[in-house]
């Protein structure tokens, strides 16, 4: 008998926007792979499902898929004027805005979201995806069609063999995977109750667990609990900060910076995060602007940089 095909979800993207390229190559999410024709295959909710943009709707199809679900994964009930709004005036948030004007930021499961970036320490994008791609073949569920694996559960991750981890490209990665799924399980660390708690309490706990730090609890509590107030500093957030707020000095500390972006940004500063990690990493332009900034070079204006548009 054959297995009629699941509905298609179709949410307009009217009054929203939303630029699905920027925003699942954006360094949030390392499950998602394009095809030739634009669409995109991946999970939400731990659904496998294709997705793809027509003009200003976005289509999405999927096995138990919903509208609601696929809206919440895109952010798509979020109040975007007002986040906008309150950014302060920066015209340098402006400039990473205009980039990628579209770019939005996900709400994706939290354990996936936690085992991604307690991999991704000195790992670049396509290494984190492709580790989770070997986490999903080597301890994953096989669903049907074939070839498709769910991402392996803390129980599963928490039996698997330091060697096994290693194989899915983790190294010394693979010891703090395997001790936070044994923390999870064991209830040291609750991901359903870090869902209610406050922003500090929240960060706090995930810090509990192995491979956790600062930055890795921000990412999780920006891309998987929606604390839009969560500001995590990696390396390319640090130096465009650097270079465009404190003039290139590298006498700055982390925590300055941590500060600093909590009290400019405001409580939507998750989002100016994402716009300025986008941008610095995408447009060759960003980092030419940054340093001329930190050398007190007058590049202000659109067209002033070489090659600019």
């Amino acid at each position: 008998m054959t297995r009629a095909a699941p509905p298609q979800i179709s949410l307009s993207l009217a009054r929203h926007g939303l630029d699905l390229d920027a925003t699942l190559t954006s360094g949030q999410s390392f499950c998602w792979n394009r095809h030739a024709d634009g669409r995109w295959r991946g999970w939400i909710d731990g659904r496998p499902c294709l997705v793809w943009q027509h003009g200003e709707v976005l289509r999405a199809v999927g096995s138990e898929l919903t509208h609601e679900a696929v809206a919440r994964y895109f952010g798509l009930d979020l109040p975007m004027r007002d986040i906008f709004a309150s950014f302060p005036a920066d015209p340098w948030l402006e400039r990473a805005r205009d980039f990628a004007p579209g770019l939005r930021i996900l709400r994706q499961d939290p354990w996936e979201t936690l085992c991604n970036f307690i991999c991704s320490s000195l790992k670049q994008i396509v290494q984190i995806a492709q580790i989770n791609a070997s986490l999903r073949r080597a301890l994953g569920e096989p669903l049907d069609p074939p070839n498709l694996y769910a991402f392996p559960t803390a129980p599963r991750l928490a039996r698997a063999t330091e060697a096994q981890l290693r194989e899915c490209r983790l190294g010394f990665r693979a010891r703090h995977l395997f001790v936070a799924a044994r923390q999870v399980i064991q209830g040291e660390v609750s991901l359903e109750k870090i869902e209610t708690m406050p922003t500090e309490e929240a960060r706090e706990t995930l810090l509990r667990l192995q491979g956790v730090g600062e930055k890795v609890a921000n990412c999780v509590l920006l891309f998987a609990y929606g604390r839009l107030e969560a500001f995590p500093i990696d390396v390319w957030v640090e130096r465009v900060l650097r270079q465009l707020y404190f003039k290139g000095s590298k006498r700055v500390k982390l925590a300055r910076m941590a500060d600093f972006s909590r009290t400019h940004f405001g409580p939507y500063g998750g989002y100016a995060q994402q716009f300025l990690f986008h941008w610095v990493r995408k447009d060759p332009r960003a980092l030419v602007l940054a340093n001329a900034a930190a050398a007190k070079k007058p590049v202000e204006k659109p067209g002033e940089v070489e090659g600019q548009a």
